[in-house]
C-alpha cells in the first residue's frame, strides 16, 4: 500500500485538534523551558546544567507527550479503529509523531538558547538531536501502546525519566564503578559526552563513538516500536 498524503494530513490534523485541547501536553511543553529559566543563572559553562533542559525536553515533551496522545486514543477506543483502517503503519506512526516532534524541537531550541549553549559544529549537534528525538518518540509510542490509560502511561514512563535523564547526573554520586559503567552505555550519557566534545570545538573523530551509540539505541527503539505496534494491532 502506497503512502497517502491525504490520510497522513488527516491524522496530523486530528492530532493537532486533540493536542490544543489537552492542558497536560501544554504543561509538558512548558516544564523544560521553566527549568531552563531556573538554570539560566547557574549554567556558568557547566555541561550538566546546559544539557539538562535539552534532555528534559526529549523525555517530557517528547516521550511523555507522545505516550499521552497514544493513550488518549486508546481510552477513546479510536486507536484500534485507526490501526485497522486502510492507513499504513508509516502514515499512522509519522502522523501521530509529527506534532510531538515539532513541539519537542521548538522546546529544545528555546531551552538551549536560554541556558546559553555554545554552538560548535551545528551539523553534528543537529544529527545528535535528530537521533535522540526519534529514539524518545519511539519510547513514548511504546509506553503508550503498552499502557491502558493516561495515568498508567505516566507510571510506566517515569522510569524513562529517572533512568535515561537522571541516571547520568546521579550515578557518579551514588558510588559504585559497575553502576557508572552501566550508565555510560545509556544514549543520554553518550549525548552528554558528545556535547562536551562539541563545546570544546571537537569534530567527528571526537564524537563518532557517541554518535554510534545513539544511532544503535535509535534503531533498536524503532524496531521495538514497530514490533509492539504490530502486536497491539491484532491483539483483542
Amino acid at each position: 500500500m502506497t503512502f497517502s498524503m491525504v490520510r497522513f494530513q488527516a491524522i496530523v490534523k486530528k492530532e493537532w485538534k486533540d493536542a490544543v485541547k489537552n492542558p497536560q501536553i501544554l504543561l509538558l511543553a512548558a516544564l523544560p523551558i521553566l527549568f531552563a529559566l531556573v538554570f539560566e543563572g547557574m549554567a556558568d559553562n557547566r555541561l550538566d546544567i546546559i544539557s539538562y533542559p535539552a534532555l528534559l525536553a526529549l523525555s517530557m515533551t517528547g516521550a511523555f507527550t507522545q505516550s499521552t496522545m497514544v493513550c488518549e486514543e486508546k481510552e477513546k477506543h479510536t486507536l484500534r479503529v485507526l490501526m485497522l483502517s486502510p492507513a499504513t503503519v508509516a502514515e499512522i506512526l509519522l502522523g501521530k509523531s509529527l506534532l510531538t516532534a515539532l513541539l519537542t524541537l521548538v522546546v529544545m531550541i528555546i531551552s538551549m538558547i536560554i541556558v546559553g549553549f555554545p554552538v560548535y559544529h551545528f551539523a553534528y549537534l543537529a544529527l545528535m538531536l535528530l537521533f535522540s528525538l526519534v529514539m524518545f518518540l519511539s519510547f513514548g509510542t511504546i509506553i503508550g501502546l503498552l499502557s491502558r490509560t493516561v495515568s498508567e502511561s505516566s507510571i510506566i514512563g517515569l522510569p524513562v525519566l529517572l533512568i535515561f535523564v537522571m541516571g547520568p547526573f546521579f550515578a557518579p554520586d551514588l558510588g559504585g564503578d559497575a553502576l557508572v559503567k552501566i550508565v555510560d552505555y545509556l544514549p543520554t550519557q553518550q549525548f552528554m559526552h558528545a556535547l562536551s566534545a562539541l563545546t570544546e570545538d571537537g569534530g567527528f573523530n571526537e564524537i563518532k563513538w557517541n554518535l554510534l551509540n545513539i544511532a544503535v539505541w535509535t534503531a533498536a527503539s524503532l524496531v521495538v516500536c514497530l514490533v509492539t505496534y504490530n502486536k497491539r494491532r491484532f491483539d483483542k
